[in-house]
Protein backbone atom coordinates (compact mmCIF):
# COMPACT_ATOMS: atom_id res chain seq x y z
CA UNK A 1 0.00 0.00 0.00
CA UNK A 2 2.77 2.48 0.90
CA UNK A 3 4.67 1.55 -2.26
CA UNK A 4 1.53 2.26 -4.35
CA UNK A 5 1.03 5.70 -2.76
CA UNK A 6 4.72 6.54 -3.25
CA UNK A 7 4.53 5.46 -6.92
CA UNK A 8 1.40 7.56 -7.50
CA UNK A 9 2.93 10.62 -5.80
CA UNK A 10 6.13 10.21 -7.82
CA UNK A 11 4.16 10.00 -11.06
CA UNK A 12 2.13 13.10 -10.16
CA UNK A 13 5.27 15.05 -9.28
CA UNK A 14 6.95 14.05 -12.56
CA UNK A 15 3.84 15.10 -14.52
CA UNK A 16 3.70 18.48 -12.77
CA UNK A 17 7.40 19.12 -13.40
CA UNK A 18 7.13 18.13 -17.06
CA UNK A 19 4.22 20.53 -17.55
CA UNK A 20 6.36 23.44 -16.30
CA UNK A 21 5.25 26.46 -14.30
CA UNK A 22 1.83 27.99 -14.82
CA UNK A 23 1.92 31.00 -17.15
CA UNK A 24 -0.31 33.99 -16.54
CA UNK A 25 -1.80 36.03 -19.36
CA UNK A 26 0.05 39.25 -20.24
CA UNK A 27 -0.90 42.20 -18.02
CA UNK A 28 -2.81 45.30 -19.15
CA UNK A 29 -0.60 47.69 -17.16
CA UNK A 30 3.13 48.40 -17.05
CA UNK A 31 5.12 47.66 -13.91
CA UNK A 32 8.28 49.42 -12.84
CA UNK A 33 11.29 47.63 -14.30
CA UNK A 34 11.93 45.47 -17.35
CA UNK A 35 9.22 43.62 -19.24
CA UNK A 36 8.78 41.91 -22.61
CA UNK A 37 5.81 43.06 -24.68
CA UNK A 38 3.60 40.14 -25.66
CA UNK A 39 4.89 37.96 -22.81
CA UNK A 40 4.65 40.13 -19.70
CA UNK A 41 2.33 42.86 -21.02
CA UNK A 42 -0.13 43.10 -23.91
CA UNK A 43 0.98 44.86 -27.08
CA UNK A 44 -0.98 47.99 -27.94
CA UNK A 45 -1.59 51.53 -26.83
CA UNK A 46 -0.92 52.56 -23.21
CA UNK A 47 -1.87 55.81 -21.47
CA UNK A 48 -0.55 57.67 -18.45
CA UNK A 49 -1.88 60.70 -16.62
CA UNK A 50 1.73 61.70 -16.03
CA UNK A 51 4.33 61.37 -13.31
CA UNK A 52 3.31 60.34 -9.82
CA UNK A 53 4.27 62.47 -6.82
CA UNK A 54 7.40 60.38 -6.18
CA UNK A 55 8.56 60.49 -9.86
CA UNK A 56 10.35 63.87 -9.47
CA UNK A 57 8.35 65.39 -12.34
CA UNK A 58 9.34 62.87 -15.03
CA UNK A 59 8.95 59.25 -15.96
CA UNK A 60 10.71 57.21 -18.64
CA UNK A 61 10.30 54.23 -20.94
CA UNK A 62 13.55 52.81 -22.29
CA UNK A 63 13.67 50.35 -25.20
CA UNK A 64 16.37 47.70 -24.88
CA UNK A 65 17.75 45.49 -27.70
CA UNK A 66 17.23 42.27 -25.71
CA UNK A 67 16.23 40.98 -22.27
CA UNK A 68 19.14 41.45 -19.89
CA UNK A 69 20.71 44.37 -21.80
CA UNK A 70 22.15 47.24 -19.79
CA UNK A 71 20.60 50.71 -19.96
CA UNK A 72 23.70 51.88 -21.84
CA UNK A 73 22.62 49.62 -24.75
CA UNK A 74 19.23 51.37 -25.04
CA UNK A 75 17.90 51.81 -28.56
CA UNK A 76 15.43 54.56 -27.57
CA UNK A 77 14.19 56.42 -24.52
CA UNK A 78 11.10 58.55 -24.05
CA UNK A 79 10.47 60.88 -21.13
CA UNK A 80 7.07 62.10 -19.99
CA UNK A 81 6.29 65.12 -17.82
CA UNK A 82 2.50 65.01 -18.25
CA UNK A 83 -0.24 62.88 -19.79
CA UNK A 84 0.95 60.75 -22.67
CA UNK A 85 0.55 57.67 -24.85
CA UNK A 86 2.94 54.98 -26.02
CA UNK A 87 2.34 52.17 -28.53
CA UNK A 88 4.16 48.94 -27.73
CA UNK A 89 4.76 46.14 -30.24
CA UNK A 90 5.10 42.41 -29.49
CA UNK A 91 8.71 41.40 -28.87
CA UNK A 92 9.90 44.79 -27.64
CA UNK A 93 11.87 44.83 -24.40
CA UNK A 94 11.16 47.92 -22.30
CA UNK A 95 12.20 49.29 -18.95
CA UNK A 96 9.67 51.50 -17.18
CA UNK A 97 10.67 54.11 -14.61
CA UNK A 98 7.74 55.99 -13.09
CA UNK A 99 4.17 56.82 -14.11
CA UNK A 100 1.15 54.53 -13.94
CA UNK A 101 0.56 53.08 -17.43
CA UNK A 102 -2.69 51.32 -18.41
CA UNK A 103 -3.62 49.61 -21.70
CA UNK A 104 -6.32 51.54 -23.58
CA UNK A 105 -8.50 48.40 -23.85
CA UNK A 106 -8.47 47.83 -20.06
CA UNK A 107 -11.73 48.75 -18.37
CA UNK A 108 -11.87 47.64 -14.71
Amino acid sequence: MIRTITTILGALTATALAAGPAHADPRTWLNEGTQVVGTDVLPGLYHTDGPLSNDHGYCFITWLPYLGARDSAATDIQSYDGPGYVRLEAGEVIEVDGCAWVHENYHP
